[in-house]
């Protein structure tokens, strides 16, 4: 397979492409990664995300440190991009590729070069990947093409992530979004049961997301059933009503409908009206504020869900 003559030549076309303001991250392996960053101009505007006393080795871009390790290295890279380009990888790629695409972020696979890039479906617990809104249908084709040259290849993948980049693509994102909360709101009024038990966490977050809105900003609500500090309940309604006042309106805040500390924040975030509380398929939070959302077969299902889906925990 030609990979290494592909990445090269997306790096260009990306560096070139896109203005100033874009960023490219790596996680600091060799191979693909260390390619891409080689061939992406100067080297000014790539970053190589590593865990704390950990170096790179690439002459090329700037060493970033997070994480004690690179698990945690790993999952911050997971949360830090708006787009993700995968090359090749084994059954942890598709993976986490299934992770970025549940919390709302771009995925563009480069297929023809195999592996979980080409199959995530060969993966069962991976959602398959689907066109996305920005990409044509020749842009997609062209990804998994045996006879498209390289440059053609790597010209595609620079317009598909410069249209995800472009205005209009927000616009895009937040259409499918409200078809997708249409859907769900229709499901809600023919009865209690909104999800169906058998979807998938990734799939469970997708719907989630569209319903609260693609450019929602989710805050979940942590906190045990019972106070037991003295002041620790007239901190949750200060927190809560403070919150609500202070962030816009893409600001959602969700609870898992326990007692205590979250039914509490919930009583006094303001209206209600940016509250959600996830429950398991079938279940009623009995919460006076908030509307009840629900996902997953019961509260095991439901508490992985709830962990994939905010961008801010409290």
């Amino acid at each position: 397979r030609d990979s290494g003559a592909l990445v090269a030549a997306v790096a260009r076309r990306l560096e070139e492409g896109l203005g100033p303001e874009a960023k490219f991250v790596t996680g600091g392996l060799p191979g693909v990664q260390e390619t891409f960053a080689r061939h992406c101009g100067d080297g000014s505007k790539v970053w190589n995300l590593l865990p704390v006393g950990q170096v790179s080795g690439f002459g090329q871009g700037t060493d970033l440190h997070v994480g004690a390790g690179e698990e945690e290295c790993k999952a911050i890279l997971g949360l830090v991009g708006d787009v993700y380009l995968t090359v090749e990888g084994a059954p942890g790629v598709s993976e986490e590729a299934d992770a970025v695409r549940a919390r709302g972020a771009a995925v563009v696979p480069l297929r023809r070069t195999g592996r979980a890039s080409e199959s995530p479906s060969d993966f069962p617990q991976v959602a398959p990947l689907e066109r996305p809104h920005f990409a044509t249908e020749e842009q997609w084709a062209l990804l998994e093409s045996q006879d498209a040259s390289v440059g053609e290849l790597a010209a595609a993948v620079a317009a598909m992530v410069e249209a995800c980049a472009a205005p209009d693509a927000a616009k895009g994102m937040s259409a499918e979004a409200h078809a997708g909360g249409s859907a769900v709101k229709e499901e809600e009024e023919a009865g209690p049961t909104v999800a169906s038990t058998s979807e998938g966490p990734a799939e469970a977050v997708r719907r989630l997301r569209g319903k609260l809105g693609v450019d929602a900003r989710i805050v979940c609500i942590l906190g045990a059933a019972a106070f037991r500090n003295a002041d620790s309940e007239e901190l949750v309604k200060v927190l809560a009503w403070k919150l609500q006042a202070a962030l816009d309106s893409r600001a959602q805040f969700v609870t898992a409908c326990t007692s205590g500390v979250q039914e509490t924040f919930a009583n006094h975030c303001g209206d209600g009206s940016r509250v959600w509380n996830l429950l398991p398929v079938g279940h009623p939070s009995g919460f006076v504020r908030g509307t009840d959302i629900h996902a997953g077969a019961d509260v095991v299902e439901r508490k992985d869900i709830f962990s994939l889906l905010g961008d801010v925990y409290v």
